[in-house]
């Protein structure tokens, strides 16, 4: 039987759905807190390991349609504190990005073009132009999962390099407030305790200011023309 890349990557996603949905009720805040002393003692005797595990955890349920994306990363904060929580928090959340982007761009670009690209060819060329601003205020946005940004910039025609640009940008913010977040779960009960005023404020400016460029670019677009 031939194993062509649709197969492997489905096989790919189905693994990570059911990795996800396996460990899915052992990653609870209340759960975490419960086993923190036996966390504890395998971080501080096995630190290189752990944060493997963080690295490889991220890149499963990040790329998982089940929500646990936050909650590795408020882990982040957790295991490793504040400042090496964001740090791993961002270089492991981009990890993941990209691998999810990659699957979906190996796998599912060349059908998804053949099915689909005459009915969304306009869509596809303002991706193409300015993805880079979308993939961006999506990120900063926190309302749609990663999984699905991941997928659909890699069936779109954003270049590697702004996506990779969008993802690294995108997903500082909310891998801080999430690693600050983690350094005191012991003071919280659920994650919308991390969104208050100020952190939502703080969060609307950033995206605000990350598409003036293309609201500039589009007007000044519209008034070019005769």
């Amino acid at each position: 039987m031939r194993i062509t890349k649709h197969s492997l990557a489905l096989s790919a996603l189905l693994l990570i759905g059911f990795i996800s949905w396996y460990f899915a009720d052992a990653m609870t805040l209340a759960n975490i807190l419960h086993h923190k002393d036996w966390l504890s003692t395998l971080i501080d005797e096995h630190y290189a390991l752990t944060v493997m595990a963080f690295f490889i955890a991220c890149a499963l349920f990040i790329n998982s349609p089940l929500p646990l994306a936050a909650v590795i990363k408020v882990l982040g904060g957790y295991f490793f504190g504040v400042y090496l929580g964001a740090l791993f928090n961002i270089l492991a959340t981009v990890n993941a990005c990209l691998l999810g982007f990659a699957l979906s761009r190996y796998a599912f670009k060349s059908a998804f073009e053949a099915h689909f690209l005459k009915k969304l060819e306009e869509v596809e060329d303002a991706i193409e132009r300015n993805g880079f601003y979308y993939f961006l205020s999506l990120r900063l946005m926190m309302v749609v999962p990663y999984f699905l940004i991941n997928f659909v910039a890699g069936i779109s025609r954003i270049s590697f390099r702004h996506y990779f640009a969008s993802s690294l940008l995108g997903v500082i913010p909310a891998s801080i407030i999430y690693a600050n977040g983690g350094s005191k779960l012991e003071q919280i009960s659920s994650l919308t305790e991390l969104f208050q005023g100020e952190v939502i404020g703080a969060l609307l400016l950033i995206l605000t200011l990350s598409l003036t460029p293309l609201i500039l670019k589009r007007y000044q677009s519209h008034h070019k023309k005769p």
